[in-house]
């Protein structure tokens, strides 16, 4: 083919792909408050979210996490790449919410916007359930001395999936 037709084709193929990764029952509900049918996403940490946690994840800054909506919004290749490398919801909560005291309760989807920004931040921004060996450290200016830091290193691997402008902690 020429001219853009070829590239048409080949971004819809690409929107194809992560509209199948929707589908998949697992990231069919939101992966911080369980709430069904999420139409949001944050494409650098690669979970699919509702839109009362969307909100939260915009506050936090999109060297954080870059929410975007998986009808409205134009995705890059990278993007989706990323959003299928990690492959939904059940993954990246293995990893996030790995170390999620017993007991602790998760926001529910009728939770209030308080206790989704506690829970949000503290997976999230602060890290707090990341095994320590994959605590990453933002090089944004406004996080200085907000990150953990452990003197373990993780794989290339590990690295390649951590949001833009992160890196491991040493």
């Amino acid at each position: 083919m020429s001219g853009g037709h070829g590239d048409a084709g080949m971004a819809s193929g690409k929107m194809a792909k992560l509209k199948e990764l929707l589908q998949k029952s697992e990231n069919r509900i939101c992966a911080d408050c369980s709430a069904p049918d999420p139409n949001w996403a944050s494409a650098n940490i690669g979970v699919f979210i509702c839109v009362k946690c969307s909100g939260v994840h915009r506050s936090v800054g999109t060297h954080i996490s870059k929410v975007m909506s998986v009808t409205l919004d134009k995705w890059s290749d990278d993007e989706i790449d990323s959003m299928v490398e990690v492959g939904g919801n059940s993954q990246a909560n293995a990893i996030y919410e790995a170390f999620l005291p017993e007991g602790y309760r998760k926001p529910h989807p009728d939770s209030a916007q308080e206790e989704r920004q506690k829970f949000i931040k503290s997976k999230y921004e602060l890290q707090e359930f990341l095994e320590p060996s994959l605590r990453i450290v933002s090089n944004h200016p406004s996080d200085a001395g907000k990150q953990a830091s452990n003197s373990h290193s993780a794989s290339s691997k590990s690295e390649a999936r951590l949001p833009q402008d992160c890196k491991l902690s040493n």
